[in-house]
């Protein structure tokens, strides 16, 4: 019986990361749906929401499994898409090589971390008794997530704040939101970064949790015979 349960559950979470693998392709080719902040960042990550759901459903191991699944899906996209080319950029424009701890750090602080950050729904108990639950643990794990990035916007990208006020300051290039938020905290890092990040990671939540109790009854009532189901005799 513990097999099968441990199978079903299996199953369900490789379909959930499915979904949440989907949603960000079809979010990513939508005009408008794919907004992002100039470094990177997504406007509507609704891929949060399956995630979310892996670890409040079948607990913290499923969830931290799957949001590391995901970390490494989505940094394998965004590798090939952008991640070499502005290394490259970077590396011609400040003379630093990035060497090997360099690129466990944005790893870790960039993938890692954040997206494992979902899973951590599961520390929460009876998440779907209650949609306040449910919110409560969606804006838990989005402060895990903006704490990472935000070190991570500090001690890996702040080169790349630097190079993009230079290219304005040069004529080369036009301000852009990120070197407005930079020039607006004063030129400060930390400021810059917690600001930067706060901006797409509020919305992604907020978007989030709005889905979340529009289809609150209708996820219950899906979900409440996989967390209480009857025992057969």
């Amino acid at each position: 019986m513990a097999l099968k349960i441990e199978t079903k559950r299996m199953l369900m979470t490789i379909n959930l990361l499915v979904i949440a693998i989907v949603t960000d392709l079809i979010v990513s080719a939508i005009p408008g749906l794919n907004a992002s902040m100039p470094f990177g960042g997504k406007f509507f990550g609704l891929s949060m929401f399956p995630l979310v759901l892996i670890g409040a459903l079948f607990g913290l191991k499923y969830g931290l499994i799957a949001g590391l699944i995901y970390a490494i899906y989505n940094f394998g996209f965004d590798y090939l898409v952008y991640l070499d080319a502005l290394r490259l950029t970077l590396e011609s424009w400040t003379g630093e090589v990035w060497g090997i701890g360099r690129i466990v750090s944005l790893v870790l602080l960039d993938y890692v971390i954040p997206f494992m950050a979902f899973g951590l729904s599961g520390l929460f108990k009876g998440v779907f008794d209650h949609k306040v639950k449910l919110a409560g643990s969606m804006l838990f794990v989005s402060v895990i997530r903006l704490i990472s990035s935000t070190l991570s916007g500090v001690v890996l990208w702040s080169s790349s704040i630097r190079y993009a006020v230079s290219m304005v300051e040069s004529g080369d290039a036009d301000p852009n939101l990120a070197t407005r938020i930079f020039a607006f905290m004063g030129e400060s890092l930390w400021l810059y970064s917690l600001g930067y990040n706060l901006i797409y990671i509020t919305t992604t939540t907020m978007v989030v949790i709005g889905l979340a109790m529009v289809t609150y009854q209708r996820l219950h009532a899906i979900i409440e015979p996989m967390i209480h189901p009857q025992v057969r005799r």
